[in-house]
């Protein structure tokens, strides 16, 4: 293997073909296709072109004084494109109690990440859940917080508000005060068009249910049923995501883009990150070097930003000499702390008698994307007879009982923190626990938004530049089986009861010959899917000796110039998809990182 401080000829001969590849009316900032067009050194170097990375890259170089490299696994896409090969091939071990099922690793492999081929949903979480961030970061004087954050979410997000028409007709409502609505602004929140009259019905009868709020919109920071936006352009509904926000239409030498190449690792030299090792995708042997003078940001996501760290030599002591890799910095919490979402496909029902569409008289077209209409409910609006024994449960719980063997002190720490958090949550509805999407038909997917168990990203110590190893660990913690039977049990009793009695609904899925919670608990595990493609946590921004890889200033522990911009900082996962946190997270980071330049 030969290092070189300039690009590669069999590099560009891999390469050649990138930038005339890509059609000429479209502008953007400057596309790398041969790694020899490479610089020695720039100001930035961010590691991932995805949703985190393309809006920091954006908004270093907006000023024109830096100069920005991002480098990004996938491919820049051309016009046209359509989901397909762009998601790692990645599986997750076994999960034991899942049934020994194995599980899809979803998570984007393209130019504009996860926010490229995503579902376009676009939900926040809770006040709760950010203010949740405060307290884990251990200081009174933390500035991650619901108040805090907010403005970063008004300056990356866009709203447009719906037809007036729509929002009689549907009840939809909203709150101009949470939002922001720059003209600069490129990333767009949008109200779907393809709403169906038959989900009025559902509507009124979640509404009416005991211990459902309906806040006047969901993006204020309350939980309950509202309407959620999608992530859409509101001119030709059009997907709206980083590269079309963050790339397509600038403009600027000073930021380039290298498509179809990895980070090796980061450069390390006496404690201070100065670069990377890149390489293109599939060679491993032809190793580039490439400066940077400020600072270098991993935008890797909460999969592969583990694995980057731990190539450099910064991650748990053991896991490191196992894989054979100096230890540079030990930080045990890196790759620990691993959450997403957890979701049943299916909690099913037919009507005996159907209810009545209602007639509207709309001239808005009601065509395209349909389901935006979520119950999010915390554990008391879901259980009211159980949930004090669930959060009394788990604040007993030894926080090191359900965590992999061995799992590190300071690991247990944070845990530790994160449960009793949770155990409090449970009580005061401070954090959603069911995430239930309804459309036109009596069915749900319910979602346990805020599981307990906690998994891992670790290694491959016999092949470390592989792929990483994604170990889910859900039902781990054996109360998340538990919360996920009280999720069916509440829709249950909405669909058969209420405003819904009189219609019959009769279970199709799981069954009416499910009828205990033993019998319930057991068609759960082996129905349960992990993941609603929405990995955190796995770099979380927690103090040191809780577990915590980055700081308030998201820089990494034991390391100058490296920081981590992404979704493995948040410490507990929110309440709602995660683009739209991501976002907020890439600006406030963005603020951070020119205010120490």
């Amino acid at each position: 293997m030969t290092l070189k401080a300039s690009a590669l000829i069999t590099t560009a001969a891999a390469l050649a073909g990138v930038a005339a590849a890509y059609p000429s009316s479209l502008q953007h900032a400057k596309i790398v296709g041969r790694q020899e067009e490479l610089l020695e050194e720039y100001d930035y170097i961010i590691v991932g072109g995805g949703t985190a990375g393309l809006t920091v890259g954006d908004r270093l170089s907006e000023s024109g004084e830096y100069t920005v490299l991002a480098i990004e696994y996938g491919k820049l896409e051309r016009e046209g494109w359509r989901p397909g090969q762009t998601t790692y091939n990645i599986t997750s071990l076994p999960n034991p109690e899942l049934n020994d099922r194995s599980f899809s690793v979803g998570i984007g492999c393209i130019v504009g990440g996860s926010s490229a081929i995503n579902g376009q949903v676009f939900q926040r979480g809770t006040a709760g859940d950010y203010d949740a961030w405060g307290e884990l970061s251990g200081s009174e004087d933390t500035t991650w917080t619901w108040e805090n954050i907010l403005g970063y979410f008004k300056k990356g997000i866009h709203f447009t508000p719906p037809p007036e028409d729509l929002a009689e007709a549907f009840n939809i409502t909203y709150d101009l005060d949470a939002w922001g609505q720059d003209p600069e602004t490129k990333i767009y929140a949008t109200y779907a068009r393809g709403l169906s009259p038959g989900v009025i019905p559902l509507y009124d009868a979640m509404r009416n249910f005991p211990g459902v709020d309906v806040p006047t919109d969901g993006a204020g920071g309350q939980n309950g049923l509202y309407w959620f936006t999608t992530s859409m352009d509101p001119d030709d509904s059009s997907r709206s995501y980083s590269r079309t926000g963050h790339w397509d239409g600038l403009d600027r030498e000073n930021y380039e883009l290298l498509p179809t190449s990895k980070v090796r690792k980061v450069v390390i030299e006496d404690g201070r990150a100065v670069g990377v090792e890149v390489h293109p995708r599939g060679n491993r042997d032809d190793i580039t070097v490439v400066k940077a003078r400020k600072e270098v940001i991993l935008a890797a996501g909460a999969i592969h930003t583990p694995q980057v760290l731990q190539l450099s030599g910064i991650g748990g002591e053991k896991a490191l000499e196992e894989a054979g890799i100096d230890v540079l910095v030990d930080l045990p919490g890196v790759g620990a702390n691993f959450q997403d979402h957890h979701y049943i496909p299916s909690v099913s029902f037919r009507w005996t008698t159907a209810p009545e569409t209602p007639e509207l008289d709309l001239t808005t077209n009601l065509t395209g994307r349909g389901i935006a209409l979520g119950a999010f409910l915390g554990m008391k609006a879901v259980s009211p007879d159980t949930y004090e024994a669930l959060s009394d449960a788990l604040e007993a719980q030894d926080a090191a009982e359900y965590l992999p063997a061995g799992t590190h002190a300071t690991v247990v720490e944070g845990y530790a923190r994160q449960k009793s958090l949770y155990a409090r949550a449970m009580r005061d509805n401070s954090l959603s626990f069911l995430e239930c999407m309804l459309g036109g038909s009596p069915s749900c997917s319910p979602q346990n938004v805020h599981p307990v168990s906690r998994g891992t990203v670790s290694l491959n110590a016999t092949d470390p530049e592989g792929e990483v190893i994604v170990d889910y660990r859900a039902g781990s913690n054996p109360l998340d089986i538990d919360i996920m039977v009280e999720l069916v049990k509440f829709f249950r009793r909405y669909i058969t009861g209420g405003d819904l009695e009189a219609y019959g609904a009769q279970e199709v899925s799981p069954g009416a010959d499910v009828g205990t919670d033993e019998e319930l608990a057991a068609w759960a595990r082996g129905t349960i899917i992990p993941s609603v493609y929405h990995p955190v946590g796995t770099a979380a921004k927690m103090p040191r000796e809780w577990g915590g890889v980055v700081d308030e200033e998201l820089l990494v522990y034991g390391v100058e110039g490296l920081s981590v911009v992404d979704a493995s900082i948040m410490p507990t996962i929110v309440g709602g998809t995660t683009s739209m946190t991501v976002y907020a997270i890439a600006e406030k980071a963005a603020d951070l990182i020119k205010a120490r330049a």
